[in-house]
């Protein structure tokens, strides 16, 4: 217990900086992700053709390890925050995009049908009727990408971008367990509370629908 006390008494703004650059390259990479992955999930949808295309692609990026992205990336984008961002959105495109195309698909045909009687054009009907209704399937993938890269992100360290990665690496490094223990026990709150933070939006926007 003494090896933790004295760890935060040395180490306590070090220790808070890398909370901040693990939460930051996260959210940052999952809000890109989504940027991205919404737009493309809505456009497989209205055009069937294109949903085999991104869909596979997507997958076919996130079977390669998140370690090996890095590596792929170094000799293109060199180290630091650049590559290690980029290999956590493609790791978060995927769930958000499938989602998206899932909860849109699943909007029920008799709501959009009293859209259309009520006289709704398609910008209104898609703005009023389908995104309120496709929010909570949204949600859950923006939840299950968040939980995938906040995990992920501690790889970051590996090139330079920071972040609990390199308490947990040091930690093996020097043989110290009191770091391993408090990065990665680190890594598992912060991954808890984002997941229960987003699952009880994703509640609220269900029970709003």
């Amino acid at each position: 217990m003494q090896a933790y006390v004295e760890y935060f008494q040395t180490h306590g703004q070090e220790y808070l900086h890398m909370i901040w650059q693990h939460v930051y390259l996260s959210l940052l990479a999952v809000a890109i992700a989504a940027a991205i992955g919404i737009p493309c999930g809505i456009l497989c949808l209205r055009v069937p053709k294109v949903k085999k295309i991104l869909t596979t692609g997507f997958s076919a990026l996130r079977i390669i390890p998140s370690l090996a992205v890095l590596v792929i990336l170094i000799p293109i984008m060199g180290v630091g925050v650049k590559p290690a961002l980029t290999a956590l959105v493609i790791l978060a495109i995927p769930p958000i995009l499938i989602q998206t195309t899932l909860a849109f698909s699943q909007v029920p045909a008799f709501m959009l049908e009293v859209a259309d009687a009520m006289g709704m054009d398609k910008k209104r009907k898609f703005r009023q009727v389908e995104v309120p209704l496709a929010m909570p399937g949204i949600i859950s993938g923006i939840r299950m990408a968040m939980s995938e890269v906040i995990a992920s992100a501690t790889l970051a360290a590996y090139i330079g971008a920071g972040g609990l990665g390199i308490l947990i690496f040091n930690g093996i490094n020097l043989l110290k367990t009191e770091y391993l223990v408090i990065g990665g026990g680190t890594v598992a709150v912060i991954t808890m509370l984002c997941s229960m933070g987003l699952g009880a939006i994703q509640k609220k926007l269900s029970r709003a629908a």
